[in-house]
């Protein structure tokens, strides 16, 4: 059974959005406030968003988060919003106001890391249009520029230089669009990072209508929309798997521009 449009629920979502005390908004960066682009590089923010999740962040009562498969410094770069929670590396680094953490399991995987991307990018050569990023506490193997018909010869490159180190348990592999990462052995995830700063945010307002809401578009976000199953309200961008943990699904990163700009409003007059 197809999920609903979030659109065809919003006279009901209006009323949850006014009342939260506080509003916490968790937004992927690519496929999700931007269109998925041929390269990373090219997904950039449009000023109007970036207006949209600066005023936001100014309102009271309102907790603004990005969390990126990104390294932190590059979201940054992207974004240049004061006042947001940035959550690079899916969880694995966070940086807000007054506030800076780094997993330190995924610190002591440097090494390893590094090993792993010289392996890669021997193995990537004969393959144009796939390549290694070096994301500091991850790895991230792209190849949505490589031929079709190479796709499967990557994947399965990725997993072969792998497999000692998954075997003494140094690393884990996980996938999503167009892409391989080579991540710490830790259960880390955007679901984890999600919890644990919804905890944090619990306590430091004494919140008592917390409301979270969670939008993004890859694998990797179905793990905060399975975080948030019984207590947010979860949307799911572009074409919608039917295995999707998500409460609501919206067309493109062009609705969520609409779904700021709605959110924005509401909370304007609630402020005033």
């Amino acid at each position: 059974m197809p999920i609903p449009s979030l659109w065809t629920q919003w006279r009901s979502l209006r009323a949850r959005i006014r009342q939260a005390d506080p509003l916490v908004l968790f937004f992927d960066y690519d496929g999700t406030l931007t269109p998925i682009v041929a390269h990373p590089s090219k997904a950039r923010l449009s000023r109007e968003l970036r207006e949209r999740l600066r005023k936001l962040s100014r309102l009271p009562g309102v907790w603004v988060a990005l969390v990126s498969g990104r390294a932190l410094r590059d979201l940054k770069q992207k974004v240049s919003v004061a006042g947001l929670f940035y959550v690079g590396n899916h969880g694995l680094e966070v940086q807000g106001p007054g506030f800076r953490h780094v997993n330190p399991a995924a610190r002591k995987s440097r090494p390893v890391l590094r090993r792993i991307k010289q392996l890669l990018q021997k193995g990537l050569r004969p393959l144009p249009g796939a390549w290694v990023e070096d994301k500091g506490l991850t790895l991230s193997v792209h190849y949505r520029q490589a031929k079709p018909e190479n796709h499967p010869r990557v994947e399965t490159l990725v997993y072969e230089i792998a497999a000692p180190f998954l075997l003494e348990r140094q690393v884990r592999v996980t996938t999503g669009k167009m892409v391989c990462e080579i991540r710490p052995p830790v259960h880390w995830t955007k679901g984890t990072v999600v919890s644990w700063l919804l905890t944090r945010e619990s306590v430091l307002s004494k919140g008592q209508k917390l409301l979270p809401l969670y939008a993004g578009d890859d694998l990797t976000d179905e793990d905060a929309f399975k975080a948030l199953q019984n207590r947010g309200i979860t949307v799911t961008v572009g074409r919608a798997s039917p295995l999707t943990l998500a409460r609501y699904q919206v067309g493109s990163p062009r609705e969520i521009g609409r779904l700021l700009k709605e959110i924005l409003e509401i909370r304007q007059e609630t402020a005033g």
